[in-house]
């Protein structure tokens, strides 16, 4: 069936689409996108490129809606994905398909690479192919990396924690790749402002130009066709793109974008408090899908942390990105094909052994913290959103500022606790685990004790000073 044009007509319409297609080439160019011929048929296999390419404009799409409200500053991030999640229409249902958007994309994308792998469809000239798709595959867990600091809570602050600290692992250049990464020794404003125009300008320009080297040369090297058919078979059995393609397509993405919409209706977005650089109790882990390199971690301590950091990966990766190099034997079919498929099936059970690893470890040593974590995610997201007082005049307490707060502490956390370059707020500290009035005092003399490695010890500060500290802190509002 040729590809949909608009007939010449002498309606309006007809007109309209005659004069702008005689100067455009509107009909050539759908002639060229829709009748493209498929060797054995059309297929729901030939459907993960289709919906990798739809997730991707859905995710640019929700991506320039959050955009319009984020704010890139350790200050105000967090508060304007607050925002976004608990005041603007629709925000939480745009931020959670963006959220789940993401998994879906790394799901997609090695779906599409399995079914390349078993269909042996990066053989016979494909290779420049194959090249480019692993790169788009990198750029795909370069979205991931960059976009989980942004929402600057606590989860996101210790999970880029722990990434930086990998990189810094890298001999000799390490500390100038973290330095990099962060734009200091603290990861502050300067980092949200480089994940930010490395996640919303840099990686969406080179995806886009991937893209369209990526489908360029798909239609140059044109459709490998079923594994079991010969070349010869495949063309006694071809169909064109349209309409029988695109209709498969089009359901595959319709369902994938059922499923996004579903989670992002029924379970929110999560949005943990603000980061807070002096709790470093905090259990930090990645995001479900780099659990199995986080387990890997565990079995390379100290100095031999790099090979399971960069080394393992590394070879893994060079492998993936060179596949067409290695197995330069024309046969197609995956039961001929022993030493690719075994390896395939070896890396799957590899991850996923390493992610249910991961999780059993973490029942057993960490079950109550990251169940406590979770719950106070949870009850943040509940809590009425309120708005940030500018003037920077928030805190509120029943008395002045005890002599010993003045003296000691408002350098850094300003003269009423409400902030300041060196030091977070105090408000509503009293509401965060860990933070009694005896646990305060306690801070003060000894922050390390309490989890705050960040904050200078004050033994100068008496007993009777630190209680009154501590119950001042309390009345903050």
């Amino acid at each position: 069936m040729a590809s949909p044009a608009i007939p010449q007509s002498n309606g309006t319409l007809g007109k309209i689409y005659d004069w702008i297609d005689e100067r455009a080439g509107i009909s050539e160019i759908m002639h060229e996108l829709l009748d493209e011929p498929i060797p054995g048929g059309t297929k729901y296999a030939y459907a993960f490129g289709s919906a990798l390419l739809f997730i991707f404009a859905l995710q640019s799409i929700t991506g320039v809606f959050l955009a319009m409200y984020y704010v890139p500053s350790a200050e105000d991030a967090h508060k304007s994905v607050e925002y976004i999640m608990k005041e603007v229409p629709f925000g939480a249902f745009m931020r959670g398909m963006h959220h789940y958007g993401s998994s879906a994309m790394v799901i997609m994308v090695v779906l599409h690479i399995l079914q390349i792998v078993i269909w042996g469809a990066y053989k016979q000239k494909r290779e420049l192919l194959w090249l480019v798709g692993a790169g788009l595959l990198q750029l795909v867990l370069a979205f991931s990396l960059s976009g989980y600091l942004l929402p600057w809570d606590m989860k996101a602050y210790y999970g880029t924690v722990v990434t930086v600290g990998i990189a810094s692992e890298v001999p000799i250049i390490g500390d100038t790749i973290k330095r990099i990464i962060i734009g200091g020794t603290e990861m502050g404003t300067i980092t949200i402002s480089r994940f930010f125009m490395v996640h919303v300008f840099l990686l969406p320009a080179l995806m886009a130009g991937g893209i369209a080297a990526h489908l360029y040369l798909f239609r140059k090297a044109q459709p490998a066709g079923p594994f079991n058919m010969t070349e010869q078979e495949a063309m006694f059995k071809v169909e064109p793109f349209w309409p029988g393609q695109v209709f498969k397509d089009a359901v595959f993405s319709l369902v994938v974008f059922a499923i996004l919409a579903y989670l992002s209706l029924t379970t929110l977005a999560p949005l943990e408090p603000k980061a807070d650089p002096s709790q470093t109790q905090y259990v930090a882990r990645p995001e479900w899908y780099f659990l199995f390199l986080f387990q890997l971690l565990k079995y390379f301590p100290g100095s031999t942390a790099i090979i399971g950091s960069l080394v393992i990966p590394g070879i893994v990766m060079a492998i993936i990105t060179f596949l067409p190099f290695l197995d330069r034997n024309p046969e197609r079919h995956p039961l001929k094909r022993p030493f690719v498929m075994l390896g395939t099936i070896g890396l799957l059970v590899a991850m996923g052994t390493l992610h249910l690893l991961a999780k059993r470890d973490d029942e057993q040593n960490f079950a109550a913290q990251l169940k406590a974590q979770e719950e106070e995610g949870a009850r943040f997201l509940k809590e009425p959103f309120e708005p940030k007082d500018i003037s920077r005049k928030a805190a509120v307490a029943v008395a002045p500022a005890p002599e010993a707060f003045v003296k000691n502490c408002a350098v850094c956390h300003g003269e009423q606790g409400e902030g300041g370059p060196a030091g977070p707020k105090l408000v509503g500290v009293a509401k965060k685990p860990g933070r009694s009035k005896e646990e305060i005092a306690g801070l003060i003399e000894n922050p390390s004790a309490y989890g705050a490695s960040k904050m200078p010890p004050m033994p100068q500060v008496s007993a009777a000073d630190r209680v009154a500290i501590a119950d001042w802190i309390h009345t903050l509002k």
